[in-house]
C-alpha cells in the first residue's frame, strides 16, 4: 500500500520534491531528539570523527555548537531503524521502487546563529548513477524562514547535473558550491515544515539552507535512499556495502 498520493508523487516527479505531513508521531520525534542530544552532548557513545561542529561556535560537545552529525547509521543500530520507519520506507518505495538501499545519512542541526548551505545537488557528492536518489528529511523541529528552511528550484532535478565550480569555505574546511549567476533565484521556493514532517527531495534538486536567526535550534534528520538497481561510479576499492532495506538484490548493481 502507498504512503503518498498521486498528486504527492506527480509533484515529486514534476517538482522534485513532495511533503509528507505527520510522518513521524511526537513521541517519535521526541525519542529521536533525545538520542540525537545524547550523541551530541558525549552520554552515548560516538566517533568524535563523524561529527562537525559550526564554524561559528565552540568546539565544546553541546547540541547548538554541532552543525551536522555524519553517517550514523554506520554507527548506531538506532539510525537505521529510523531508516527502515514503515512511513518513510514505503514513500521512498512509491518515489524509486520496490527494491531500495541505504546510501547514507545525515542529522543536520541549526543552533542558534547557525550557518548557511549554499545552493547544490546531492548527487554531486554521491558516486551514484542514476542519478535519482531520494532524500527523506524529517523535521524534529518547526521550520521555519527564520531559522534555516530548505529552499529549493523547482523542476531544476530535470535540467541535470550543474556545476559545482566555486569554493566555499566551512570553516576551515573546503566545500564546493553552484555559482550564484547559475541559480535562477525567481524560481525557488522554500520549503516550510512542523516538527514530524517529512520532505522528500530528488538528489538532482537545487536546494540551499538559510542561516538560524532565531534563539531557538532547527534539527533534522536526512536519510538517503536508492534503488537497489543503481550503480557505484566511484574507485571500485572505495565502494562501500550499502544495506538492503526492501526488496531484492540486483547483480552487477551497489
Amino acid at each position: 500500500m502507498s504512503v503518498l498520493s498521486p498528486e504527492q508523487i506527480a509533484q515529486y516527479q514534476q517538482d522534485g520534491y513532495t511533503i509528507l505531513r505527520n510522518a513521524l508521531s511526537a513521541e517519535e520525534v521526541s525519542t529521536l531528539r533525545s538520542h540525537i542530544e545524547g550523541i551530541a552532548s558525549g552520554d552515548l557513545p560516538f566517533p568524535e570523527a563523524n561529527i562537525e561542529f559550526d564554524p561559528n561556535a565552540p568546539r565544546q560537545r553541546h547540541i547548538d555548537h554541532l552543525r551536522k552529525i555524519n553517517g550514523p547509521s554506520e554507527c548506531d543500530p538506532f539510525f537505521r531503524d529510523h531508516a527502515m520507519r514503515e512511513s518513510l520506507l514505503t514513500a521512498a518505495a512509491d518515489l524509486l521502487g520496490p527494491d531500495l538501499k541505504l546510501f547514507g545519512d545525515q542529522v543536520f542541526i541549526k543552533g542558534p546563529g547557525g550557518i548557511e548551505k549554499t545552493y547544490h545537488q546531492d548527487s554531486a557528492y554521491f558516486h551514484i548513477e542514476p542519478m535519482d536518489l531520494a532524500t527523506a528529511w524529517v523535521a524534529l523541529d518547526d521550520v521555519t524562514l527564520e531559522n534555516g528552511c530548505l529552499w529549493v528550484v523547482p523542476g531544476s532535478h530535470r535540467e541535470g547535473l550543474v556545476d559545482h565550480s566555486e569554493v566555499w569555505m566551512v570553516g576551515e574546511r573546503q566545500d564546493k558550491k553552484v555559482p550564484d549567476a547559475a541559480i535562477d533565484h525567481q524560481r525557488e521556493q522554500p520549503i516550510l515544515l512542523q516538527a514530524g514532517d517529512c520532505s522528500f527531495h530528488h538528489s538532482l534538486l537545487l536546494h540551499r539552507s538559510g542561516s538560524n536567526q532565531t534563539t531557538t535550534r532547527r534539527r533534522g534528520m536526512a536519510t538517503h535512499y536508492m534503488s537497489a538497481r543503481s550503480r557505484w561510479t566511484g574507485r571500485p576499492e572505495e565502494k562501500p556495502e550499502y544495506p538492503l532495506l526492501r526488496g531484492q538484490e540486483h547483480a552487477g548493481c551497489v
